[in-house]
C-alpha cells in the first residue's frame, strides 16, 4: 500500500526506507535507549515509586528473545547454528534489559538460534558489571513485553536481509520505549508475550511432527522398493532387515 501511495517501485522503496533507518539508528540507541540506563538510577527508581514490586532492589530485569527466521542459505554446519532445539525454529536471539518503569536500557547484537542464554549474559557481562556497581548515593532499596506486541516486524518470522537484522530490531526497541513514555505497561501486557511464545512452540511442533511424518513415508517407500526388488516370499530378510541403517529417533540436530 505504501509502495502505492509514494508512486515507487517496491525495491526503491525499501532502500530508501532502510537508508532512512540505517542513519538514524545510531541516534535513536543512543537517546532512547543508552540513555535511559544512565538516567534511571537505583535512587531514581526508588524516589519515583518504579521498583519491582516483588524485588525491591533490582535494577533492571534480563531476558533473552527469539524471533524466527527463514532457515539461511548455508553450508549445514553453519546452517544449524542458527537452529533452537528449545522452539525447534530457525533464529535469532537478542538480549534485553528492562527497567521497572518498562524502558529497556540495553540491547544486545542478534546472536544465532543455538546460542544458550547462559552464554548471552557472559558476552555481555561488560554491561552488566558497569550497571550494577552500587552508586553512592543508592541505598537499599512484571517483566513484560511489549515489543512483541507492538511491531509485527519483530512478532512475525523475519524474512529480510540478515544483516540489517540489528538496526531493525534495535529501532522497534526504541519505539517500544517512546511508546510505553505515552502508554505505562499494564499487568495483562504479559499476555502477549505469553501468546508470542505459544506460537513460537506450536509452529515448532507442527514442523517436527511433519518431519516425523516424511521419515515414516520414507521407511514405507523404501520397504515396498524393498521388496519389490528382492521379492519378500523368496528372500531371507526380515522386516527388521529394512530398517538397518536408519533410526525413527534419528534428528541432525540431536
Amino acid at each position: 500500500m505504501l509502495v502505492v501511495s509514494f508512486d515507487e517501485k517496491a525495491a526503491t522503496f525499501s532502500n530508501r526506507v532502510t537508508q532512512f533507518i540505517r542513519v538514524l539508528h545510531p541516534y535513536l540507541v543512543c537517546k532512547y535507549i543508552d540513555e535511559q540506563g544512565i538516567k534511571w538510577t537505583m535512587h531514581q527508581l526508588a524516589v519515583a515509586g518504579l521498583q519491582f514490586e516483588t524485588h525491591k532492589s533490582a535494577l533492571y530485569a534480563v531476558d533473552v528473545t527469539f524471533q524466527q527466521t527463514t532457515a539461511p542459505a548455508l553450508s549445514f554446519n553453519e546452517k544449524k547454528t542458527y537452529f533452537s532445539k528449545k522452539h525447534g525454529l530457525y533464529g535469532h536471539k537478542v538480549e534485553v534489559s528492562v527497567g521497572p518503569n518498562g524502558l529497556a536500557i540495553n540491547v544486545t547484537d542478534c546472536a544465532v538460534g543455538s546460542t544458550s542464554d547462559f552464554e548471552m549474559v557472559k558476552v555481555n557481562l561488560g554491561f552488566h558489571s558497569k550497571h550494577l556497581e552500587k552508586q553512592p548515593n543508592d541505598n537499599n532499596v512484571s517483566d513484560n513485553d511489549a515489543l512483541k506486541t507492538l511491531w509485527g516486524l519483530v512478532s512475525d518470522k523475519y524474512t529480510w536481509k540478515k544483516d540489517e537484522y540489528n538496526i531493525y530490531f534495535q529501532t522497534c526497541v526504541v519505539l517500544t520505549n517512546v511508546h510505553v513514555r505515552f502508554n505505562p505497561l499494564r499487568n495483562v501486557d504479559c499476555k502477549g508475550y505469553n501468546q508470542h511464545l505459544n506460537r513460537l512452540l506450536s509452529i515448532g511442533s507442527k514442523i517436527t511432527a511433519r518431519n516425523l511424518s516424511s521419515k515414516a513415508k520414507y521407511r514405507e517407500n523404501r520397504k515396498a522398493r524393498i521388496q519389490a526388488v528382492l521379492g519378500l516370499a523368496n528372500s531371507g530378510y526380515t522386516s527388521e532387515d529394512y530398517d538397518i541403517g536408519y533410526e525413527e529417533t534419528d534428528n541432525i540436530f540431536d
